[in-house]
């Protein structure tokens, strides 16, 4: 016949039911703890003190560019014009950067006295350790759905801390303000440099332009040119015309008759005016033939640099016009939606949570307690036994 086991308990019963019983004898030391926990809990959060916190709402300016600018950028400038115009555009990240700047929170640490109220005045580095402090009660956020900046600060006073949220939106647009002034002056004094120099450079190119004119006698190389040639052809067809009249009397009278002599002569005057204007005694053209393409390489230069520098004064004055107006301009503020009221609900400590949490820690310390005590008391004879090596 066969064997017919008896069922036996899970190895988890014989854990369980045993840390039950020891609890359930050491009731009231887990009680106790768990009490002075929760009762201490409940002193030490009532002792806290409250903190509140104040929040401001701002709206960034774009920063974008206005009259003379504006049209520059639309187009109607070259892209070496408008490239003088540099970024045009604003974000959230520079205004970040300077409401969490050492300057902005050392200015608040000094408007607010921080180091005493924060009782730090007697140690080593007041000023460091308010500084830290400060960082750690005062928050920057952007809110990515609605697209506004919020500064939250944090105090035990709730009238300072509004004053500290609504003073940090005062330096943002004081520091935002210095830095742009800065910025346009130094855009302008640069813009300012090449125009000047630009005009420094035409003023020689004329001044060169002037020299070799009275050097040559040429006022208007293209117009005088033109007409020189003009005048030229007309000599050449007279010559012609002198030379085949000559010709044809030489033919029928002889060298010695006075026609011939009178068109003889009237040939070598219009030939030694010809000559003459090639050698450069032409007073429309005063200048040697063989002369002449150099001067005029050099009248073309002179009037291809000026033409240039001409452009460059073009596009770059109304650049320096509205660069002198964005420095005297005054800087937008941030748009303000919520300036930051003294707050009436408390933000920390959240004293339930305090008590909750410190009271289940109690109670959870008290039950290791009470388990750890019973084993030490149950085991302690068989670890010294093992300690002895007996």
């Amino acid at each position: 016949m066969g064997l017919i086991s008896e069922p036996t308990s899970s190895q988890g019963e014989h854990i369980i039911w045993p840390a039950l019983r020891t609890l359930w004898a050491n009731r009231w030391i887990v009680i106790t703890i768990t009490g002075i926990a929760a009762i201490g809990s409940v002193v030490i959060s009532l002792l806290l003190p409250n903190w509140y916190r104040a929040e401001t709402r701002l709206l960034l300016p774009g920063r974008a560019a206005s009259g003379l600018l504006q049209t520059l950028a639309a187009g109607s400038a070259p892209v070496t014009a408008t490239s003088l115009l540099g970024g045009i555009t604003g974000d959230y990240q520079r205004h970040l950067s300077i409401l969490d700047s050492r300057t902005v929170k050392e200015s608040v640490v000094h408007t607010f006295d921080l180091a005493n109220v924060y009782d730090l005045a007697d140690t080593q580095t007041p000023m460091h350790l308010a500084l830290l402090t400060l960082s750690d009660n005062v928050t920057f956020v952007v809110d990515q759905e609605y697209n506004h900046l919020s500064v939250r600060v944090m105090d035990k006073d709730p009238q300072r801390a509004a004053d500290m949220a609504n003073f940090f939106v005062d330096e943002l647009n004081r520091v935002n303000a210095t830095l742009a002034s800065q910025n346009a002056r130094a855009f302008r004094e640069k813009v300012e440099q090449r125009y000047i120099s630009f005009e420094s450079d035409l003023a020689e190119v004329n001044a060169s332009i002037r020299d070799l004119q009275a050097h040559s006698g040429i006022m208007d190389m293209a117009a005088q040119a033109e007409a020189f040639m003009t005048g030229m052809s007309e000599v050449r067809m007279s010559m012609l015309i002198t030379s085949i009249e000559y010709d044809r009397l030489h033919f029928l009278y002889g060298e010695e008759h006075s026609a011939v002599r009178s068109a003889k002569r009237a040939l070598g005057a219009i030939r030694a005016e010809y000559d003459a204007a090639l050698t450069g005694q032409e007073a429309l053209l005063p200048v040697a033939q063989d002369s002449l393409p150099e001067l005029a390489l050099q009248f073309l230069e002179f009037e291809t640099e000026r033409l240039i520098l001409g452009e460059l004064l073009a596009y770059t004055r109304p650049v320096l016009e509205e660069a002198r107006l964005e420095e005297q301009r005054q800087i937008e503020a941030v748009e303000i939606i919520d300036p930051a009221v003294p707050p009436v609900e408390k933000a920390r400590p959240v004293r339930a949570v305090i008590c909750v949490a410190s009271t289940a820690s109690g109670f959870i310390l008290s039950v290791l307690f009470v388990l750890l005590m019973t084993w030490w008391r149950s085991s302690y004879a068989a670890i010294a036994r093992k300690l002895r090596g007996t």
